[in-house]
């Protein structure tokens, strides 16, 4: 039996652990840890990988609430993103080997020890990139990227206007930012992560206020390029501040849970909220030379042919070549296991993390450091052109230890 078949046979003999989507009697969803058979060897074009990290974004929520669209039934495996190495390959995949060290980016079932996916969308990362680093960078540098050069084509000496600062998203927009000289940044974010974001964003305003004279004074003229993860109001707003042949993007719904998500009447007043939105005058944007779009990454996912999955391939690789270079840095805000994943869903539906949430099915907290960047910055306008945004300080306390404390101070 050659290594490659004991590998296969030893893969099939036991459980795995995962993290499952399952609806109660109540028809309530909750999340649960949980054993699996591990999956069969991969078959043509297929990988089997371990993985040792996953990423949480804003839809991994919307899919515990059950409020993703073309989400699949319960129970399944939730998670878009992971990283990990090949332990396996099927027939016809060349461009990775066992034992590399790789990201994948998929449509559901990230969230589990082992994975078997397409070979279209996993991708070896530099020496240099950890596993949680890799983790969570798919899913929001893809969308950022996107979203500035693809779609927004920003310029230098533009203005942008984007929501969620320090959300995954949000940190990847201001570091790739950094790469259009002469640009002004406007961000709206909560109140308390002010002191670490801005000296990396010219002008902070707090989300629940109403932004729009204060930004009318800073820019008279209007926006270039608003970036809207949340509808509802900010859909509006947006609009109205836009300059002529300004451009609109909205990629997000996240004010469906602008109310306790635990409570259903919270997430009906947030649906109601969202679904208010003044119709759209196509006159009207022709007159002001207007473009509004959409972007949506998971439907990209789920609904692309072969060129869009070359096309996420060809970004993801100018992604880590701007890694190797320095000039953007995935930022790691929190660490949990599996087991504490109901708690690290709960960081991002309180809106309380600076850049991204890892889980890991067992956490190694002697292999990599989680790090927290401090500001002591002033209010005000920033020169941010030497720096590539929210980012890792020298901070030597062991995830382990970190990750209680944060626990304990929700």
């Amino acid at each position: 039996m050659t290594s490659s078949e004991k590998m296969t046979t030893a893969n099939t003999s036991a459980d795995m652990k995962c993290i499952v989507v399952q609806q109660t009697f109540t028809g309530k969803r909750e999340l649960k840890v949980t054993t699996t058979p591990k999956p069969p060897a991969p078959g043509d074009g297929e990988i089997l990988i371990g993985v040792k990290a996953c990423g949480i974004n804003f839809n991994d929520v919307l899919v515990r609430y059950g409020l993703l669209e073309d989400s699949p039934r319960p129970s399944f495996i939730p998670g878009f993103e992971c990283s990990g190495e090949v332990l396996d390959i099927g027939p016809n995949v060349t461009h990775v080997d066992q034992g590399d060290r790789v990201v994948v980016l998929t449509r559901f079932s990230a969230w589990a020890e082992q994975i078997v996916v397409k070979k279209d969308l996993v991708f070896k990362i530099p020496k240099e990139m950890s596993f949680r680093e890799a983790a969570v960078l798919p899913v929001s540098y893809l969308t950022a990227y996107i979203l500035l050069f693809e779609i927004g084509n920003i310029k230098s000496g533009q203005t942008l206007l984007f929501h969620s600062a320090g959300g995954g998203v949000g940190v990847a927009l201001t570091q790739l930012s950094k790469l259009v000289p002469n640009l002004t940044l406007m961000a709206t974010a909560s109140s308390a992560k002010f002191d670490v974001l801005r000296a990396h964003i010219h002008y902070l305003f707090e989300h629940d206020m109403d932004y729009t004279e204060d930004i009318k004074k800073i820019a008279p003229e209007g926006i270039d390029l608003v970036l809207d993860c949340m509808a509802g109001d900010d859909c509006e707003r947006g609009l109205a501040l836009l300059k002529f042949n300004g451009k609109y993007v909205m990629y997000g719904t996240s004010s469906l849970l602008s109310w306790d998500v635990k409570n259903l009447f919270g997430i009906t007043k947030g649906m109601t909220n969202w679904w208010q939105n003044d119709k759209v005058s196509c006159l009207r944007l022709f007159q002001d030379s207007k473009s509004i779009h959409g972007f949506n990454l998971v439907q990209l996912l789920s609904r692309g042919s072969n060129e869009t999955r070359r096309y996420l391939g060809d970004i993801m690789h100018k992604v880590f070549i701007l890694y190797k270079e320095g000039k953007i840095k995935p930022v790691v805000d929190s660490v949990f296991t599996f087991d504490e994943v109901n708690s690290a869903i709960g960081k991002l539906v309180e809106r309380k993390n600076i850049g991204k949430v890892v889980i890991e099915p067992f956490l190694n907290s002697k292999t990599e450091k989680v790090k927290k960047k401090k500001s002591s910055a002033t209010p005000g306008r920033q020169d941010s052109s030497s720096t590539s945004g929210p980012d890792d300080d020298d901070d030597d306390k062991d995830p382990e230890e970190l990750r209680h404390n944060s626990s304990s101070s929700q």
